[in-house]
């Protein structure tokens, strides 16, 4: 227990620095978006490739620590994820970005899995729970806290130091690692890995995540979308048929007999998926439509990381107290409620609806992800333990995964919509302006359509706003058309005398000339300054209109969703009725 002590912090760190690299992007989404031109259904690949390549290699590598030696595998991991870390920070475009958060991916796969076998088989049965409490806390707490670390150092440093961040630490670890940790004469096995079943799932995660995301893009219904689907579900049955007949399978199917470990299973991927939707939306929701910066954004993201921690925590120690249904069902329904106050978020500046509705589902993720990291290891031991933990992570990946997939899929679609929704508005109110002409409406139209750019899935309310067009009169227009009216008054003057106009007297056509000059430029000027208030009303209410429909569209993917955590407690009879060690 001793060592442990000095071992656990090491780990501990790893874990959160890895954990945290999965949602610590979405906070500078918004920023990197601006840096790189690229859209925000590409930029979530940036999100995506980290959490496939992590999910996808987490099991074999389990394999490969036990056979080259768990410490060696960690500490080699560290240099790796570091190494991504600097890389990632140093990216020039999108293209850099996506290959260094894969480097990332490999180091954190690596981590995560062994590091949970070299606590558990430093601890105690008595303490188990607690080792698995600490570690698999950490990195929910770690997923919460990556949008509030990453807001604070991209406020005051930049996007880029969210990732170098990760240098200094990592040394740190790597520096205290061999003094806890012994690198040399390690105990190994050989064991074989299932390259093929690895294969196979990687094949299914990225299909299916692809279909998802480019689905809108591409269309439901085209060949190339429904061939990812069938893609996914073929290489997912091979993937099943393939592990109940391998000797070395990469999945235990044996371990699905557990109803502790299925139903945890199922409870890690849910709340996963809730919370990650959380993280992927509300800091370009924060950013990009209420205009905040990313520190504050951060803050406001603050209230539910430390409800998360806190939650995980006191669940780790009254788990043997209590039912586990009990704290599995309050669990859902505390995120549900959570989802139902986010979609109904005010569009004010007035915050409080939302910290709620993050406490909430702080509340929730730490009670469902406390029990179902406990319980999911509660009836192994030996071999099926290391497997177990190691599926589980996978699970948790897929939650993520899934998230990023759907919540961004379904924005996707919102964002488009409500953009083509602002433009007919606009139009509708341009047409209302009567004292444009043809012209004037069609180059207003054209210059609002460029700058909302309705069939882009760019989310931004606070840079689509277009600049009141100034309408002025050239003085050669004023003079002309005081000529005009001067012509005409003399005219009718000189049919009221019955002379000819040029008859007139020179003081009599100067006065009338003043006298007109000074009726004509007043009407110009007057009704220069109604267009001209009529043009910024239009493009005040455009912008109001704008923010307002983006508003909507981030929180219909709340609402869209609000029934799934309370559909969630259906998977509650699949837990034995009580857990006890």
């Amino acid at each position: 227990m001793n060592k442990l002590k000095g071992v656990l912090p090491v780990l501990l760190l790893g874990n959160l620095l890895c954990m945290m690299d999965v949602s610590i992007m979405t906070i500078v989404l918004p920023e990197i978006q601006s840096a790189f031109g690229e859209s925000l259904t590409e930029l979530s690949w940036a999100l995506n490739v980290y959490t496939i390549t992590f999910a996808t290699l987490i099991i074999p590598f389990g394999r490969l620590a036990e056979r080259f030696g768990q410490n060696k595998f960690v500490f080699g991991g560290l240099l790796v994820f570091g190494t991504g870390s600097l890389l990632t920070g140093m990216a020039p475009n999108l293209a850099w970005m996506l290959v260094a958060r894969a480097v990332q991916s490999v180091g954190a796969a690596a981590i995560i899995p062994t590091s949970m076998v070299i606590g558990l088989d430093l601890s105690s049965m008595a303490n188990r729970n607690r080792v698995v409490a600490a570690l698999a806390g950490i990195q929910g707490l770690a997923v919460a806290l990556g949008p509030t670390i990453g807001g604070i150092v991209a406020q005051y440093w930049g996007w880029r130091w969210v990732f170098f961040i990760n240098v200094p630490l990592v040394i740190i670890d790597l520096l205290v690692f061999g003094f806890v940790l012994p690198l040399r004469h390690e105990k190994t096995v050989h064991v074989k890995i299932d390259w093929l079943g690895a294969l196979l799932s990687m094949i299914m995660l990225f299909s299916f995540s692809l279909g998802l995301i480019k689905g809108n893009d591409w269309g439901w219904h085209t060949g190339t979308i429904l061939g990812l689907f069938i893609l996914a579900t073929g290489s997912f049955l091979l993937f099943l048929l393939w592990e109940r007949h391998t000797a070395n399978p990469m999945v235990d199917l044996a371990l699905f007999h557990s109803r502790n470990f299925s139903g945890s299973g199922l409870a890690l991927v849910l709340c996963n998926f809730f919370l990650g939707g959380l993280a992927v939306l509300l800091p370009t929701f924060l950013t990009r439509v209420h205009g905040t910066s990313e520190l504050k954004a951060a803050l406001l993201m603050t209230p539910y990381s430390v409800t998360v921690m806190l939650t995980v925590i006191l669940t780790s120690l009254i788990i043997k107290r209590i039912n586990n249904k009990l704290i599995l069902t309050v669990g859902f329904l505390l995120m549900g409620v959570s989802y139902y106050l986010l979609s109904t978020v005010p569009l004010g500046s007035n915050y409080r609806h939302l910290i709620v509705a993050d406490i909430l589902l702080g509340l929730g993720y730490g009670l469902v992800a406390a029990t179902a990291n406990i319980l999911v290891v509660a009836d192994f031991h030996g071999s099926r333990l290391t497997s177990s933990q190691s599926v589980a992570n996978v699970l948790r990946q897929v939650g993520m995964v899934l998230a990023i997939a759907v919540f961004t899929t379904l924005l996707t679609s919102n964002v488009s919509q409500a953009k083509q929704n602002t433009m007919t508005d606009a139009r509708v109110r341009i047409n209302r302006l009567s004292n444009l002409s043809t012209g004037q409406r069609q180059r207003l139209t054209k210059k609002l359509q460029h700058k909302l750019q309705p069939t882009s899935t760019t989310v931004s309310a606070t840079n689509s706003t277009v600049k009141p067009t100034v309408v002025t009169v050239s003085t050669a227009t004023r003079l002309q058309k005081t000529d005009q009216a001067y012509q005409t008054a003399l005219q009718k003057l000189a049919v009221t005398q019955q002379i000819s106009p040029a008859l007139l007297p020179q003081t009599v056509k100067q006065k009338i000339h003043h006298t007109v000059s000074q009726v004509v430029n007043q009407k110009i000027t007057q009704k220069i300054h109604q267009l001209n208030q009529e043009l910024a009303n239009l493009v005040q209410s455009v912008h109001h209109t704008l923010k307002h429909q983006l508003n909507h569209a981030f929180l219909n993917v709340f609402t869209a969703l609000s029934w799934l955590p309370f559909a969630a407690i259906s998977i509650i009879p699949i837990f034995k009725f009580r857990h006890t060690t």
